[in-house]
């Protein structure tokens, strides 16, 4: 959906690929015109690239699960990775982890009101088929894509490999914007830390800032845990619902110019 306020800009996110990321990370793709997937950065070991925070399996007497959260990993091949960029992580062809993943989400959800009706029919075919990817890059995108499909998402996506980057942390971030001729950079809130505002500013390039909150739903436990990845909000929520989520409103993310931009 376009925003009446940058119907005549480029907006563009530059993100690493995630592993079925988590609803915040799709919001920021759903506004994008140009989606910059990180893959020539290094790898980090605990970051979310390879991996989906989705509930755990253990619940306490009282029925409230424990830990809050377990995480479903892919498994690269571990010789070197860690001097290596995000492209060229091989995945371990040893480790079973497609069917592996698919089991335990089928024994977490499965007696959640939308996993007959909503997330089987979506998400099975694509870990039965999953065992084709030879990457990490494969992997992640591909789990991204199926997201963008079933959310009606659609930024045109490129490979930072692929364009002309330079310098680190912001210099990269704003030649990669120049490359794809962006005018607008849409940045989550943790990269205020070390982003340079003015550098956007004296490159003609507005700098938004994420301010966007996923609704709480019912996740069968007695308290909400947010962050969780997308395959939590499919086995609970309606697509329909999730996509009323993602729309731009007149309150909500990019509502408010004078709430959201840096300049």
């Amino acid at each position: 959906m376009k925003n009446p306020i940058f119907e005549n800009h480029r907006i563009a996110v530059c993100q690493q690929p995630n592993y079925f990321p988590w609803l915040g990370y799709l919001e920021q793709c759903a506004r994008a015109e140009k989606l910059i997937i990180l893959d020539s950065v290094q790898w980090i070991r605990r970051g979310l690239q390879h991996r989906a925070k989705i509930i755990p399996h253990r619940q306490n007497e009282e029925g409230e699960a424990r830990p809050d959260f377990q995480w479903l990993t892919v498994p690269t091949k571990s010789h070197g990775h860690r001097e290596r960029p995000l492209k060229e992580l091989i995945l371990d062809p040893d480790d079973a982890w497609a069917s592996r993943h698919w089991l335990t989400l089928a024994s977490v959800y499965g007696k959640r009101p939308l996993f007959r009706s909503q997330f089987e029919p979506l998400l099975k075919p694509w870990f039965d088929h999953a065992t084709q990817f030879k990457t990490l890059l494969e992997a992640t995108v591909s789990s991204m894509q199926l997201c963008f499909e079933a959310l009606d998402i659609k930024p045109k996506i490129h490979m930072s490999s692929d364009l002309a980057e330079q310098g680190v942390k912001t210099e990269r971030l704003i030649s990669l914007c120049q490359s794809v001729n962006a005018d607008v950079y849409y940045s989550g809130l943790a990269s205020s830390s070390y982003l340079d505002t003015h550098a956007f500013r004296d490159a003609n390039i507005r700098l938004v800032w994420q301010r966007w909150k996923c609704s709480e739903y019912d996740q069968g436990r007695e308290s909400f845990r947010s962050h969780l990845s997308i395959l939590d909000v499919l086995a609970n929520v309606p697509i329909a619902e999730i996509k009323d989520w993602l729309s731009i409103k007149p309150w909500g993310p990019f509502g408010d110019l004078k709430s959201c931009v840096t300049q």
